[in-house]
């Protein structure tokens, strides 16, 4: 597959297909690397220190960390928040993303949907995910620690934001998401301090409607 020029409409949805078929089944490592190079003709890379460098610098400016919030009847207290890493690099760029899935060990490089409002075509563009929290903690975290915030690559409000993941995680590993009280005061909060846009779209248009919902959710 060409990557180097920009994908026609009819190209993207081809790439489309083919990725949603490379994504399928459960994951293994070896085997989806392997597809991912024989989707976009790339070749197998050593992970030496001058790479991961590469990657801290490359994540630092294109790489984002999140928490969703999604209703989930089947959740105990009605709502589910997830924890996700992101990278995302036009299509001609699938080498910077290849890196990651080598250097990870984990996720998924998926077609990114087109902004809203606006067409697939040229401005395709991929995104490396990783979203299991035990990746996020063991795998994630650790190179965040020791090549981005360690040699203090991000901005301080950056770092402020990926330590507030961090405790997140933390928050999520002494089971605070099983205890509606915890879930509300500890939780909630740190989920609404990283919403980057507020608005009436969102699940919830702020911290208090969100904790008023967990407050009152029975479980049928």
């Amino acid at each position: 597959m060409n990557t180097t020029l920009a994908l026609t409409k009819e190209e993207t949805q081809i790439l489309a297909d083919n990725i949603t078929e490379m994504n399928k089944g459960k994951f293994d490592h070896k085997a989806y690397t392997k597809r991912v190079r024989e989707l976009f003709k790339l070749k197998s890379v050593p992970i030496t220190e001058r790479r991961l460098c590469f990657l801290a610098g490359f994540i630092e400016g294109e790489g984002s960390l999140s928490i969703g919030a999604k209703k989930n009847n089947a959740h105990e207290f009605g709502l589910e928040l997830d924890p996700v890493f992101n990278l995302t690099q036009r299509v001609e760029g699938i080498s910077n993303l290849y890196l990651a899935l080598e250097v990870f060990q984990t996720g998924r490089i998926r077609l990114a949907p087109p902004p809203e409002g606006g067409e697939s075509g040229s401005n395709a563009t991929l995104v490396f995910v990783i979203e299991p929290r035990k990746s996020l903690e063991e795998k994630v975290c650790p190179f965040f620690d020791k090549y981005i915030i360690k040699y203090n690559l991000s901005s301080n409000s950056k770092q402020s934001r990926y330590l507030k993941f961090k405790e997140m995680l933390g928050l999520f590993n002494t089971n605070a998401h099983l205890d509606r009280d915890r879930f509300i005061k500890e939780l909630l909060p740190i989920w609404d301090s990283m919403r980057i846009q507020k608005s009436t779209k969102q699940t919830f248009k702020d911290l208090e409607e969100a904790q008023e919902f967990v407050r009152n959710f029975q479980k049928e």
